[in-house]
């Protein structure tokens, strides 16, 4: 079994040991000012952050999120100050970007909190403990984020609920993770093995997922997938059905779910059109991978990502690839 594949099978259990401190989490989260947030990270960190996001901001809660590296060099201190809170992301604690942010702003050091995989790194230790939030993933092997990814967004969502005020039910995500690592992806794997082009399209908190499946097939699979937001795809790139691509849509039932329904009508027989969905259609327009079934709109992405880590670490077999195993990268970027 490669690394990929361990960490991978061990994410339910994970999600299991963060929820078994979601107390000692929503008392910190209420100790931030979260009057006005920014949240900002690199690579799976950022794409977690961005999955989050959509379920504050229509929690009422005022979220942004920035590239870490771009705040950098382009980011303004007196803009900066005006956030309440800002919310460091980073598995490891120990990346290039994050320590040179937080040299740069000491003055804004009062205003930072961090979530991450570490509490004992470097990052966390200039920080007081009670603005670390710790992720409780465990050891990850691979390069390729898996428990990491999904505990830092469930992190957020436990911050966010914690912060708006609103019931979000986590108990049932385990389980449903546990039924998408179970299905069988061999069939999706082979499709996108001879796939000439390769698109994954999704809209709301599926927007975070679906450019953190950009990354993890190329970290895993070293295969290169599009990704475009629901909207984003109709304005030009749907010219590239043209090549008669694998289209990969997320689609659980909530407030886009028709817009995306009307999509698959739209583009059905220009292309291979699998959708991952929580709900049964009569429509016949795309192949339906039903995942999810039960958990709300903004759950429901986790599972689907799980279905597709595992075709990813499946398709790296197919090409030759140790998944997960880095051959010009590696798990933590000490580079700018």
């Amino acid at each position: 079994m490669s690394k990929f594949m361990y960490d991978m099978m061990e994410q339910p259990d994970a999600v299991r040991n963060l929820l078994s401190v979601a107390g000692e989490i929503s008392e910190k989260a209420r100790m931030l000012d979260f009057s006005r947030v920014i949240f900002t990270g690199m690579g799976a960190s950022l794409h977690a952050s961005d999955a989050a996001i959509p379920y504050l901001r229509s929690h009422g809660v005022d979220a942004e999120i920035a590239e870490m590296s771009e705040l950098i060099s382009y980011g303004n201190a007196t803009l900066l100050k005006k956030y309440g809170t800002i919310m460091l992301v980073s598995q490891s604690g120990e990346s290039a970007e994050l320590l040179r942010f937080m040299d740069d702003r000491r003055d804004l050091i009062g205003k930072m909190a961090l979530i991450t995989n570490n509490p004992d790194s470097s990052a966390a230790k200039k920080l007081p403990r009670e603005r670390v939030f710790a992720v409780h993933a465990g050891l990850e092997r691979s390069m390729g984020a898996t428990k990491t990814f999904t505990n830092t967004i469930v992190t957020i969502l436990m911050i966010g609920s914690s912060w708006s005020g609103s019931n979000l039910n986590l108990s049932l995500l385990p389980a449903k993770m546990e039924e998408a690592l179970s299905v069988d992806t061999a069939e999706l794997a082979e499709t996108l093995s001879r796939a000439k082009t390769a698109i994954v399209v999704a809209r709301g908190c599926g927007v975070g997922v679906g450019r953190m499946i950009r990354l993890m097939f190329a970290e895993v699979a070293k295969l290169s997938i599009v990704f475009y937001s629901g909207a984003a795809f109709r304005h030009g790139p749907v010219e590239l059905l043209i090549d008669r691509p694998v289209v990969i849509t997320l689609n659980p039932e909530g407030k886009t779910s028709p817009l995306m329904e009307e999509l698959h009508q739209d583009i059905s027989g220009k292309c291979e059109l699998v959708t991952l969905s929580n709900f049964s259609s009569t429509s016949n327009s795309a192949k339906r991978v039903l995942v999810s079934m039960g958990l709300p709109e903004e759950l429901s992405f986790i599972p689907m990502m799980n279905h597709l880590q595992k075709t990813a670490e499946e398709l790296a077999r197919i090409r030759d690839f140790d998944p997960g195993a880095g051959i010009y990268g590696s798990k933590v970027t000490t580079k700018e």
